[in-house]
Formats: C-alpha cells, structure tokens, sequence
C-alpha cells in the first residue's frame, strides 16, 4: 500500500514515499547532498519517468545543506532536461518570510554587496566537504540557489498556500487525491524567528539599503543561511557494555539536554500523512515543543510510522514529544560523522516509552547508538528489533 524509501544521504534526509499499487502517487521529501541524488534519487527518478508517473509533491523542508544540495542538483537536471514531472514543490526562503518588502531599484553599490555575499557562500560550499562529498560538485552561483531554479523552472512553488510560506497558520490540511497531509510545523511564529535571524545578519553587516524583491535578496539570504555553524556539540558517554542495560536507558532519560533554539531548524516542514487509514509522521528537523503539541491535537493513537525529527538529536526530543511518538516503526537517517546523530538520549526515551510495544528501528547507517541498540539484551529488554543499511543503498520499508 505505502512504500518508504531511505536514501543513503551522509548527515542528511532523502526520502520517496509512492502510494498505492496502480496509478501511483509519490511525495519526495528532501534529497541529501548532491552525491545522494546522483547515486541514488535519480535513477528512480527516472524509472518513474518511465512507467508514466510523476512527483506529485515535492518537499524541502528548510535551508540546511543536508537537506538542499541534492535538491539543487536535481532541480539543475531537470531544468535543463525535464525529465520528470514535479507537480508542486514546497520550499520557504527569502519570498516567504513574512515582512514588507520596499519597492525600488536597487543600485550597482547594493548589487555589489549583495552578490560579495554569495560569492562568501560559493567559496563556503566549495571549501566544506562531507564525508568524503565535495559539495563543489554542484553548481552554486547567482541563478543557482533552490529558491532560483524552482522560479526559473516554472513549479508550482507553495500552490497549496497561495503561494504564501507552506505554514501551519496559513493551512493546515491539505489533500493530494486520496492522501491528505496535515501541517505540523512551522506557524508563523518559528518563522517570525527565521526572519528576525536574517534581519540581525543584515544590521550586523551595517547593511541600510532597501530590502527589495530583488532577486539576489534571494540568492545572498539563501547563502547566509547555508553558512550557519551548529551550536556546538554536547557528546554523551555511556558505555555499550553497560551491564545493567535499563538502568543506562533510565539514566539517559534524567540527562538535562538544551533543547534546539536553531531558527532555520524551527522553520522545518514537519507533516502528518495520513492515506488508507495509514498515519505517518515525517518531522524533518522539527523543535519539539510545536511537534509534541500538535501531533498530540492530531488524536491518533498511533502512527504506522515516523521518521525521527533531525537525525536524532538530543536537542530535538523530550520526553514530551516521545509520549506522543507511538509506533512500531522509527526510522533515523544519518551517518553520524558530523554531529555524532543519532544521540543516546533520543534512543533511550524512545525505546523507553510504550517500552511493552514491539517496535523496529531503521538505520540507514551504521552508528554508536545503532551498535548500542543492537545488544540482545538491549532489544530483549525494550522489545526492539533493529534494521541496520549499508550505507551504499537505499533502504525499503513497506506499509501494507
């Protein structure tokens, strides 16, 4: 009935979701780096192409290069080639964020400052690599950003919203046929963070032009927010050979953790999928005070599946959200090399709750918490069965 894949994408999220046997639909959510959609995404891009199907909803859900760079790569093919239909895309950047932009010209002074910004960004991306991807490989210029080649394709670019930010406040279900989709994050206030964040990166640089609708506000705020470090990073140690195995869990559980403040992560597109009385739950890099209030307004008292918000980080789970988080199918998407994702405190409340549950993790690589959870007392204890990839193919995971 559902079928979920799992892209091998680093740090990162890619993810296709095809519904139903005949006439197909199919959401794809994010893409990775560029070396996930070219490796993996586009050949079953192209054999959708093939059997006469299509993309029915294209979804980024925020400006994070784990989640982008795939997505720009894929937009360049196939805006030179078009070799899928995409129906609509959702996407929030500069257009989006929710204040007035003056009207004017700007002048070649304010260009030339504009486009030192996104030359900042194109050595940035040049200079950063990932696990071995040199994230130069795709093209990143003036023109080139998401936000360019989704208008310069001609998309449906947040049709659903009136072309207005893919927002809770905006709408908050949507229908595709037979699935409907419900919002979960963002509202206005995450972004109302977003923008306040961009606003301080312009009075920081002295800026005091006009902000305008200009077409390079787009490009340099996409940059920008590309060029964002990561809080640091706050490393748990546990031991794996932990002889009392819930006692461990139980002492995770009690850690304090500081909770993500990262706006950029705040604006995630966070949904519920709801088709043939199957619920599912992709929370990209969600905040979890909006995540656990309204997957808890949804009333569904459990989900066939979720995909755990920001690769599993500490920051983005409580014991709040993991109440609310019932399933018997987890699915966690990173290779842990760069934020050391998934964390164990994530792991240990979601294991923890509803601990009587028969419930199977999904990882497409191979971690410290994947190893953690693969101890037979482990999965003995929590009633856990645990589906470790390769991380050199996707993973497939069917609903029936």
């Amino acid at each position: 009935m559902i079928n979920i894949k799992m892209y091998p994408a680093e740090n990162g999220d890619s993810f296709l979701i095809s519904f139903g046997k005949e006439n197909r639909k199919h959401v794809l959510i994010d893409c990775g780096y560029a070396e996930t959609y070219r490796n993996y995404l586009k050949n079953d891009l192209l054999e959708l192409k093939e059997k006469g199907e299509k993309i029915n909803l294209f979804i980024v859900t925020h400006i994070d290069e784990d989640h982008i760079l795939g997505a720009i790569a894929f937009l360049e093919d196939n805006n030179n080639s078009r070799f899928i239909e995409v129906e609509e895309i959702w996407y929030n950047c500069y257009r989006h964020l929710q204040f007035e932009k003056k009207q004017g010209v700007l002048s070649e002074k304010e260009k030339k400052i504009l486009q030192r910004e996104i030359d900042l960004g194109e050595s940035y991306v040049k200079r950063e690599s990932i696990g071995g991807i040199s994230k130069s490989e795709i093209s990143v210029k003036q023109g080139s950003t998401l936000g360019a080649l989704i208008f310069s394709g001609g998309y449906k670019w947040n049709n659903s919203f009136e072309g207005k930010a893919v927002s809770r406040d905006n709408l908050e279900k949507i229908n595709i046929g037979d699935i409907n989709i419900t919002m979960l994050s963002p509202n206005k206030e995450k972004l109302e963070k977003l923008k306040k964040k961009w606003l301080k990166e312009l009075m920081d640089k002295k800026w005091n032009f006009n902000i305008t609708e200009d077409n390079l506000f787009d490009d340099a705020f996409e940059f920008m927010m590309l060029m964002q470090e990561e809080s640091q990073i706050e490393k748990t140690e546990v031991s794996l050979e932990e002889k009392n195995i819930t006692e461990s869990v139980e002492k995770l559980i009690g850690e304090k953790v500081n909770l993500d403040n990262s706006s950029t992560n705040g604006s995630s597109i966070a949904i519920c999928i709801s088709y043939q009385k199957r619920n599912l739950l992709f929370l990209g890099d969600g905040h979890p005070d909006i995540l656990e209030r309204n997957i808890y307004n949804l009333g569904i008292e459990k989900f066939d599946l979720i995909k755990v918000p920001h690769h599993g980080s500490k920051k983005n789970m409580t014991l709040d959200l993991s109440r609310v988080l019932k399933s018997d199918k987890f699915l966690i998407s990173t290779n842990g090399k760069n934020h050391t994702h998934p964390d164990l405190e994530t792991i240990a409340k979601l294991i923890y709750m509803h601990k009587d549950m028969k419930k199977d993790f999904y990882f497409n690589y191979e971690t410290k918490a994947s190893k953690w959870v693969c101890v037979e007392e482990m999965k003995k204890s929590f009633n856990l069965d645990v589906f470790i990839g390769n991380g050199s193919s996707p993973i497939n995971i069917a609903i029936d």
